[in-house]
């Protein structure tokens, strides 16, 4: 399929509407059903499904929640090949909840869509994104992953690279793939302001190093995706000639999904992870309250291209 427009839409937007497909992930957090809570109140919800990291995660809910173990990525393709094979409707209204997702199973679900020919006319997709109060952060894990996400790499060529780099919270992940990648350019982004403003003095004093030394720094309001992407997007029209572009969303995940839509759109944009493996900082994040959502609605056709 190819995605024919994608908009910035407010929670409220998606009432009464027949969910066919919600899809959230099941985890530690304290902010795993707040969409879902909302949402259910006004919408006819079909199907729900929450992968699980781990198989001992339990979801204490009144819910009917259908609960999947996931350890590969690949795992979610072929979930979505099922479900959506028994779907007899040629238009759909899909949830995507990825608060609580680790950022490769909702950059599969994305590039499944993308590459995907489905018997469908047409896809609603409403991505959201339920913002967290804020929390001290852990001291950092050992980088023992810096790597691009699966299901998309693009082969380098021998142009120098160019690094676009989203500051988190914890110290040292950035510091790691700058220093991993060595890139001849590099581009620092961080979101200021946020909902909860202690995370913005956290991301400065965490990254006060590599601020202090930056000539190329981007602030984007965390809730406003459509000035996120126009940034990126003129970042990528300026250094698409002369450097192979590689994006690292290491702060907030709506800059994630955001980076990784301009990677479907732009072949030439490659996006890579920081990590510590399994042996992750594990937050208890609460939604800010239960109101606030960043939301998206991304629409897929049908690719005629392969008609």
């Amino acid at each position: 399929m190819e995605i024919n427009y994608g908009e910035q839409i407010d929670i409220n937007d998606i009432k009464n509407k027949d969910i066919e497909l919600f899809l959230f992930a099941i985890n530690h957090e304290k902010r795993v059903l707040t969409a879902y809570d909302k949402i259910v109140k006004s919408n006819n919800i079909l199907k729900t499904i929450g992968f699980k990291y781990k198989e001992n995660y339990h979801l204490e809910c009144g819910y009917n929640i259908n609960k999947k173990t996931i350890k590969s990525h690949n795992e979610i393709s072929s979930l979505l090949d099922k479900e959506l094979s028994e779907i007899k409707s040629d238009s759909i209204n899909i949830v995507v909840d990825y608060s609580c997702m680790t950022k490769s199973w909702y950059y599969t679900i994305i590039l499944y869509l993308k590459k995907k020919d489905l018997d469908l006319k047409k896809a609603n997709i409403f991505f959201i994104y339920t913002p967290s109060k804020y929390s001290e952060p852990l001291p950092p894990k050992p980088n023992t992953e810096i790597v691009p996400l699966p299901g998309k790499y693009i082969i380098p060529t021998d142009k120098p690279k160019a690094l676009i780099v989203c500051l988190g919270y914890e110290q040292s992940k950035a510091q790691g793939i700058i220093e991993h990648l060595d890139p001849k350019e590099c581009y620092v982004f961080y979101s200021a302001p946020s909902l909860d403003n202690k995370f913005v003095d956290k991301i400065k004093s965490n990254n006060a190093n590599i601020l202090d030394r930056s000539i190329n720094i981007v602030e984007f309001p965390l809730d406003n995706l459509v000035y996120l992407e126009r940034e990126l997007t003129s970042l990528y029209y300026l250094l698409k000639d002369k450097y192979n572009i590689i994006i690292a969303p290491l702060g907030p995940k709506p800059f994630t999904f955001i980076s990784m839509l301009l990677s479907v759109k732009y072949r030439d944009i490659d996006i890579w992870r920081v990590g510590s493996g399994s042996d992750i900082n594990e937050y208890k994040r609460e939604p800010i309250d239960e109101d606030t959502f960043i939301v998206s609605e991304v629409v897929f056709i049908e690719d005629k291209a392969r008609i």
